[in-house]
């Protein structure tokens, strides 16, 4: 049976084994992110300021005072979590980052605050970022019915794979751009974290900032893998078109 498996069909089983590797190590990453992240909120800190209190002052004493603070709605909850709108000018959080006085709290405003930073600096990977984030969010889920329905009208209407072939090819389009958010998360992500350590540094003791050290690490081992996915995902995508594009000439 593998005598009829062709150099294409095994590097799309193999990069499909890797893929399901990376997504196991970055549901592990995640695991590790939200233990980190739950045993911050349970601590409190040691300035007795809630998420909101001290991002509110952060932006302040930075000279963004037109930078709002607001709680997350439902949906931005679930597809951003805490973030920073650059459209509506909007450090948004969580409702227990923002209303409660845990050390997971201040590092996440804090952390916001520097991407707000970024902003008003002009940094232009961040300002790209973010204009894309939304994209960069359902591009991956975006492909997956763009094939299948391609894949349903090539059999029951065209019986050829020329629809699954041009879906595919939109498809990648979708994930190319999802990858160009996720190249440009870890270097902003990063400046974000190292901003925010700055400003946590002088105000929090030494063992509450090894713990804020250890939650941004396990975020970037989380960036960096979705990093690798989403490259993953590219190749695989690319051995898939030219899997289809073969089939096609036969």
């Amino acid at each position: 049976m593998l005598s009829n498996i062709d150099g294409l069909e095994i590097a799309y089983i193999a990069v499909g084994i890797l893929l399901g590797l990376a997504i196991i190590a970055a549901f592990i990453a995640q695991i590790v992110v939200a233990i980190g992240y739950w045993r911050g909120n349970r601590t409190n800190n040691s300035l007795g300021l809630s998420g909101g209190e001290y991002a509110r002052k952060l932006l302040d004493q930075n000279g963004m005072p037109d930078v709002q603070v607001k709680k997350c709605g439902i949906i931005r909850t679930i597809l951003f979590g805490n973030h920073y709108s650059i459209t509506k000018k909007t450090v948004y959080l969580r409702m227990l980052t923002i209303n409660k006085p845990s050390l997971t709290s201040v590092a996440m405003a804090a952390q916001k605050v520097a991407l707000a930073e970024q902003h008003k600096d002009g940094d232009a990977k961040m300002i790209v970022r973010s204009r894309l984030q939304g994209l960069g969010v359902f591009a991956p889920f975006l492909f997956v019915p763009l094939v299948f329905i391609g894949f349903l009208i090539d059999i029951f209407v065209l019986q050829t794979l020329l629809f699954s072939l041009i879906a595919a090819v939109v498809g990648l389009l979708f994930i190319i751009f999802g990858f160009i958010v996720t190249v440009l998360n870890i270097p902003v992500e990063k400046n974000a974290m190292k901003r925010a350590l700055v400003l946590l540094e002088s105000e929090l003791t030494g063992e509450e900032i090894t713990t804020v050290k250890k939650i941004f690490r396990s975020y970037m081992v989380e960036y960096i893998l979705q990093f690798i996915i989403a490259i993953l995902r590219i190749i695989q995508l690319i051995l898939k078109i030219l899997i289809s594009a073969r089939n096609l000439k036969k």
